[in-house]
């Protein structure tokens, strides 16, 4: 009896388990990349024609199915601003001033994700619905809990080339030109430019990758 209890009950941690694991949709397929293991991104202000400023480098590492297992991300003075942990039902999320944020993933219908992040695992946060084309790539984020604002994803052949943040009164208030500017012999964009047009601001990513 006990045995079969076992079974049971590691039947339906594998159940959850996979059912966790799909609710999601993975890292690369929201970012068009290929798998990886692990990747380093340092986003840098570009302030001049030569000159640039250390904004954050964000450390990742990733499970077999595409999604973040966990991440550091450090500030321009080389401190930890941000650490996540992977579990089961939730990621964790450590920040140096603010208690642990601990945040869900739930699948809805209509390719959407609802995402919401607690302190103290009782106390919202913040809150959005992704909504996602059927190959993955995101169509909108919408804010569920302070601003309301959406982010609009717009592409050209796969590629994302444009993110459009408007308001509840569908204005718009800011917009992000991306531009892949190198890739690699995986067709991985390993140079990446935003620029935005309300602060006419350029921020550069640099990704380095182990596969």
């Amino acid at each position: 009896m006990k045995r079969n209890r076992l079974h049971i009950s590691s039947l339906l941690l594998i159940v959850l388990t996979s059912l966790y694991s799909c609710s999601s949709v993975s890292y690369f397929k929201k970012h068009n990349l290929q798998e990886v293991q692990y990747m380093v991104e340092k986003t840098v202000l570009i302030t001049g024609n030569t000159d640039s400023i250390l904004h954050t480098e964000k450390h990742l590492n990733f499970t077999k199915n595409g999604r973040v297992e966990s991440s550091f991300t450090l500030n321009n003075n080389k401190d930890t601003i941000q650490t996540t942990e992977k579990k089961l039902f939730f990621e964790k999320q450590t920040h140096p001033d603010l208690p642990n944020y601990y945040c869900k993933t739930r699948w809805k219908t209509k390719h959407r994700e609802r995402i919401s992040c607690y302190s103290q695992k009782k106390y919202k946060q913040n809150e959005k619905i992704v909504y996602y084309s059927k190959n993955g790539k995101i169509l909108k984020e919408v804010d569920h809990f302070k601003t309301f604002n959406t982010h609009y994803y717009n592409y050209n052949n796969e590629t994302l080339q444009s993110i459009v943040i408007k308001d509840t009164t569908d204005t718009v208030i800011d917009s992000i030109a991306i531009t892949c500017l190198k890739t690699d012999e995986k067709n991985n964009c390993i140079t990446l430019e935003k620029r935005h047009t309300k602060s006419d601001s350029i921020l550069r990513v640099y990704r380095q990758i182990t596969y």
